[in-house]
């Protein structure tokens, strides 16, 4: 008797009803994403490797080949042939607005792209409104909180927090590091070369102090931080959880990707407001992100509208 036989005839799917297993062709095995494509979209597999070629992230990949799967769960038809009127019925239960805007802006370019290749003569997702970015303070962790965590912290989580405090390096980052990362200039200046988000690599400077407590833990050559459980290097999630943990256990509310925040901070000071600098450290590609990442001091800004030119005449 099979599994099939076994299920009551009232609860069994006729064979005409059932959701059919759609085979993609071996020449996209090796995209990243592939192995969520359950649902069938037409012209998804040449979108995909579109996005390739123009040097998409992997990330970016996978989280459209999500998007639109979804998306045809939500239609229980394929995407392409979504009109403007479901596709305003479908964002419409995408809440809060923050995950609007991430959805919405993971299935949009796929339907301008089969607009533009003549698949489709319209694009029913033109008129889809994008919400705006919800704007947010930056939260750098306090110099004193700071200073007391890499006090108290074990040897491997301290290395991870003066990159990330003092470097300015997210957990992707920190995790993907190798030895030969590390370099020292005519200076003595030690740079760390790091593949940021985008694929986009950058170099950024260790401060002596640090190194010196960095450099005795790294092995010969290879990925600086092998799995303490396991085998292989650690990850951006391993390295991430267990710097939350760590602050949450000193009894600080502050997350790991505040030290991020305070890097930039205090360079934004430290250059005398030189936002390129900054940029360059974070390695983000639109000035316009930093505010996300730096905080201007209350002392300073109080003291510079306090400057400002008063009245001579005495004032009633």
């Amino acid at each position: 008797m099979t599994a099939a036989d076994r299920v009551p005839p009232q609860h069994r799917v006729p064979v005409h009803r059932r959701a059919k297993v759609h085979r993609l062709p071996a020449i996209v095995d090796n995209l990243p994403g592939a192995v969520y494509r359950t649902q069938p979209t037409r012209y998804l597999i040449e979108h995909l490797d579109w996005m390739r070629r123009a040097g998409r992230a992997d990330s970016t990949i996978k989280a459209r080949t999500m998007a639109l799967h979804f998306l045809a769960l939500w239609l229980h038809g394929d995407p392409f042939d979504a009109t403007s009127q479901q596709l305003d019925a479908w964002q419409s239960t995408l809440k809060p607005l923050i995950k609007m805007r991430h959805q919405t802006s993971l299935i949009r370019p796929y339907y301008r792209f089969v607009q533009d290749r003549g698949y489709r003569l319209d694009n029913p997702a033109a008129l889809l409104p994008l919400p705006p970015a919800p704007r947010r303070l930056p939260r750098p962790i306090s110099e004193e909180r700071l200073m007391a965590a890499v006090a108290a912290a074990r040897p491997r989580v301290l290395r991870w927090l003066l990159l990330a405090g003092w470097s300015g390096l997210r957990a992707a980052e920190i995790a993907g590091l190798t030895v030969e990362s590390f370099a020292a200039d005519g200076t003595g200046q030690v740079w760390a070369r790091v593949m940021g988000k985008g694929s986009k690599e950058r170099e950024v400077p260790v401060p002596a102090w640090c190194w010196e407590l960095i450099e005795p833990a790294l092995p010969a050559s290879g990925p600086c931080w092998a799995r303490e459980k396991g085998t292989g290097p650690v990850t951006a999630q391993h390295v991430s959880q267990l710097c939350n943990d760590y602050l949450r256990s000193q009894g600080m509310s502050d997350t790991f990707h505040a030290l991020r925040h305070r890097a930039a901070t205090e360079t934004l000071h430290a250059t005398g407001g030189d936002l390129r600098a900054v940029q360059d450290l974070l390695g983000h590609s639109n000035l316009g992100t930093l505010h996300v990442y730096t905080r201007v001091r209350p002392g300073t800004l109080a003291g510079a509208v306090a400057a400002l030119g008063r009245p001579t005449d005495e004032l009633r």
